[in-house]
């Protein structure tokens, strides 16, 4: 500003200079020469005027050249800093760089931007995309955050991050692929799909029966919905978990292929607790009274039966044909369970008393309609192809060898401590039920192990320990919740902070996720991530509910108020009435009122690649900001309002 003003001095000056020097006053002009005569007074102020023109008019020109040339020079100058962007921000300590900032609260670049980075401690405590289709969720998220986190540490085996990769569309597992060859890691990469090398048995796990059933049942709710009456689902619950039990008992191995096929049929279950009797020498024994005896004893299967003189009952071993026999004859009989002499053979017995006492009495027709409501899940693992990858036999677990080409995945556990990426490709376009079933069983099961680390953390302080990535786009097909279950995402993703996992997940709206759950439990899984990065919104509702978690600000606001008052009265000469005297006011005052920092329209506003993210640090929650992500495909020094200026966006 005084620079202005010297300039406009400076103009006047010469303006006086010139005026004096080569345009003084014309005093012999003839009409000047007249006025002077006539009025010297006007003669005086035409005279003062003029030099007054010529000082005052190179003044104001001055002055406004001056004001609207650095006008120009700063906007060229802010357009020039705009462009300009600081260097990538590399630190030796993990982090991810979200995208470039210039204003907060406001769209279009700044004189000095920079980078929005968040650090290690600040991605422990998750982080979510929402964003519509085609808004760059994948493009300029999922795909450079997968990139940076995968790259950390990629020399050291000690330290390079292990992780699960889930998704539906079938390109982003080949995305993985190729970073973690850019990396230096293509052996990390172990990809479960349908035309893949590896096999995996969701039920091959350290779980107990129940736990395996009830997560079964969890996902049939999830699946198909979850009726009112809780029998369903405690019936499915306890069917599937004797079942798990007798084959572990039995074979000591089980698959889905197993649990299905011996529900569906009441004689195979029946054959199977046989089969377990025979294995582990666990049979009854038929005891029959003296007189049952005396009459039947011709027409009795030939046994070696014995006679107990202290209760005075014949007796002999109580095998399923025996039993059958006496049964088709009417014969009355007794059948005493012998003493469990092992662990085994008290778990069989738990399942004979289940089956005889349980379900062998419920009626017929609630016994398929039981069978019916698992079988409606299971009879996806009955089918070959699947099957051969999701049901493979016991020996590829006990013999390092493969089945039909596919060797066993390793467990979950061992995988991630060695740093292995592994990604679930099962598009849900070729089958949807699939792949959210097998989808959800694998971060089931990723969680235990990322829950399991914490008590083995603790013991080892001194060690280092690797971080864990959880990578999944298009969250809302995978995501579960318990609500008063003791499992779901939501208590998951509160607890694996201090397992040093990275949470990375995307959707497509607030709104979308919220459908995918029940009731209100949506509200709980969104509070576990902490840094939410906001892409172009196309619902109503989500916008909304965008705008409410970047909080609210106080700002002045301008208030206007007009008053107009007047006094009617007669006219004296014509006697007619009309208006008198009036006043009319304009009074502006300001407020303090609370409101969005950005307003719902904000985020369907935003272009392409364009985001509002609310961070966290792992200390504070960062103000919510504008930010222009970085595409993968696009160079990071380019920035943003260059590239969308080149048609690059």
């Amino acid at each position: 500003m005084a620079v202005t003003v010297l300039l406009a001095i400076a103009g006047a000056l010469l303006g006086a200079l010139a005026w004096g020097r080569f345009w003084p006053w014309p005093a012999h002009d003839p009409v000047l020469a007249l006025i002077t005569v006539q009025s010297p007074v006007a003669s005086e102020l035409l005279r003062w005027g003029y030099a007054a023109s010529w000082i005052l008019t190179p003044y104001f020109l001055a002055l406004l050249s001056a004001t609207v040339g650095g006008l120009l020079v700063e906007k060229r100058a802010r357009k020039a800093s705009a462009a300009s962007l600081p260097l990538w921000p590399q630190t030796e300590e993990p982090q991810i760089v979200v995208g470039e900032t210039h204003r907060r609260t406001q769209p279009g670049p700044s004189q000095q931007p920079g980078w929005l980075v968040v650090q290690r401690r600040g991605l422990y405590a998750g982080t979510a995309v929402f964003g519509a289709v085609g808004s760059g969720k994948t493009s300029c998220c999922m795909y450079p955050f997968a990139r940076q986190v995968l790259g950390w540490h990629s020399d050291d085996p000690e330290l390079r991050p292990g992780g699960l990769v889930l998704e539906v569309k079938g390109d982003f597992c080949h995305q993985v692929r190729e970073i973690l060859r850019e990396h230096g890691r293509a052996d990390d990469y172990l990809e479960l799909s349908l035309n893949g090398d590896w096999c995996y048995n969701p039920l091959e796990c350290d779980l107990d029966p129940y736990s395996l059933a009830y997560q079964i049942a969890s996902l049939l709710n999830q699946l198909f919905g979850k009726g009112k009456e809780p029998f369903w689902q405690q019936a499915y619950t306890n069917l599937v978990k004797f079942v798990i039990l007798l084959f572990r008992v039995c074979d000591g191995y089980v698959t889905l292929q197993d649990v299905y096929r011996t529900t569906l049929d009441d004689e195979s279950l029946r054959r199977k607790i046989d089969a377990a009797r025979e294995r582990l020498d666990f049979f009854s024994e038929v005891r029959l009274g003296l007189e049952q005896y005396k009459l039947h004893e011709p027409t009795l299967p030939d046994r070696s039966w014995e006679y107990d003189e202290k209760t005075g009952e014949w007796f002999v071993r109580g095998d399923p044909e025996l039993v059958q026999v006496l049964q088709e004859r009417k014969i009355k009989f007794e059948q005493k369970e012998p003493e469990p002499a092992d662990s085994a053979q008290r778990q069989l017995q738990t399942v004979v008393t289940w089956y005889r006492h349980d379900w062998s009495q419920l009626d017929e027709r609630l016994r398929s309609s039981i069978t019916e409501g698992v079988s409606v899940f299971l009879s996806l693992f009955d089918q070959p192809d699947v099957a051969d990858v999701f049901c493979p036999p016991q020996s590829v677990y006990g013999e390092p060898r493969p089945h039909r080409g596919r060797w066993a995945l390793p467990p979950v556990a061992e995988a991630l401590e060695e740093g292995k990426v592994l990604a679930l490709n099962l598009p849900v376009g070729a089958n949807p039920a699939l792949g959210r079933a097998i989808g959800v069983m694998l971060k089931q099961d990723f969680q235990r192990s990322v829950l399991g680390r914490i008590p083995r953390m603790a013991s080892e302080p001194q060690r280092p320990w690797r971080d864990v990535a959880f990578i999944c786009d298009e969250y809302q097909h995978f995501a579960t919740v318990g609500e008063s279950d003791p499992g779901g995402d939501e208590k998951f993703f509160s607890l694996s902070r201090q397992a040093r996992l990275v949470a990375l997940v995307a959707t497509q709206s607030i709104s979308s996720l919220r459908s995918a759950l029940p009731g209100e439990s949506w509200r709980t899984l969104l509070q576990t991530f902490r840094t939410r990065i906001f892409l172009t919104l196309s619902d109503e509702s989500s916008c909304k509910l965008a705008s409410e978690a970047c909080g609210q600000v106080e700002r002045f606001k301008e208030q206007y108020s007009i008053s107009e008052s007047s006094q009617s009265g007669v006219g004296l000469l014509s006697g007619r009435a009309g208006g008198g005297k009036g006043t009319f006011g304009v009074t502006k005052s300001y407020s303090l009122r609370r409101e969005p920092v950005f307003q719902p329209s904000a985020f369907a506003e935003l272009r392409n690649a364009q985001a509002i993210v609310a961070a966290y640090d792992g200390r504070n929650p960062l103000p919510p900001t504008y930010c222009y992500l970085k595409p993968w495909y696009l160079p990071v020094e380019l920035g943003y309002f260059q590239a969308a200026k080149e048609g690059k966006l």
